[in-house]
């Protein structure tokens, strides 16, 4: 800069000496005029910059966010797969082991047969009439001996034994829509613990008893024998 100021008085003249004031003037103006410059600079690159990133995009995100699976989709989805399931299930079949037979058959005996006979209300049982009069049973107060009898016969060529304590049956009695237990007894006809041998073509009254009320003794029963064992479970309407 000092090199132009002096340029700019003509070639050929001599340069002319300057004093320490006039030095000092020369050295500020040059210095301010550097100043300027770098400012203008500065001003054009800041420029330039802001210019730069007006113009460039602002860079994507690469990675595309997943769009959310609404609830309503996933809960058809899991309903499909949990029908899909149960298709393949396979049918299970239901047994019923409850079924209607008759004494003979549900105790798989050939030669015996037994028929229900009736029903009689006792306040104790057997009577005194009868000629084995071993063993009584007497109805707790308000109640009544219900007897229920059968006759099991021999209907085979041969006498037949028969054993019915072997089987273990339980035997159950719905009188009137109440369900009552057949009592265990001492008697030698009862039912479910007879044993002894029938002759051909003879036939043995075997009894169940049980206890009921004095106003349903009044009635006339409407009675099912329901028996039970390890395997199965039957029962017989006696109406």
């Amino acid at each position: 800069m000092l090199l132009a100021i002096t340029f700019m008085t003509g070639c050929g003249n001599a340069i002319p000496e300057l004093n320490d004031q006039q030095q000092e003037l020369v050295v500020e103006y040059a210095a301010g005029m550097a100043l300027k410059y770098d400012v203008n600079r500065e001003s054009k690159l800041v420029e330039l910059t802001l210019e730069q990133e007006e113009t460039d995009p602002a860079p994507a995100d690469e990675t595309p966010e997943q769009e959310a699976v609404p609830d309503t989709e996933k809960a058809g989805e899991a309903d499909t797969n949990e029908d899909q399931q149960q298709e393949a299930l396979p049918d299970v079949a239901v047994i019923d082991n409850t079924q209607s037979t008759s004494i003979e058959a549900f105790l798989n005996l050939d030669s015996v047969t037994f028929t229900y006979t009736g029903c009689e209300t006792y306040d104790f049982y057997p009577d005194q009439n009868q000629e084995e009069f071993y063993f009584v049973m007497n109805a707790t107060q308000g109640n009544k001996l219900l007897v229920l009898k059968f006759m099991a016969e021999n209907i085979s060529g041969t006498e037949a034994v028969l054993d019915m304590n072997q089987s273990e049956t339980r035997y159950t009695l719905m009188v009137n829509g109440e369900r009552k237990n057949a009592l265990t007894t001492m008697l030698l006809n009862d039912l479910a613990y007879y044993q002894g041998t029938i002759a051909p073509g003879e036939s043995v009254e075997l009894v169940l008893v049980c206890e009921v009320s004095s106003e349903q003794a009044e009635m006339t029963p409407t009675l099912e024998l329901t028996m039970k064992n390890v395997e199965n479970t039957a029962t017989i309407s006696l109406n």
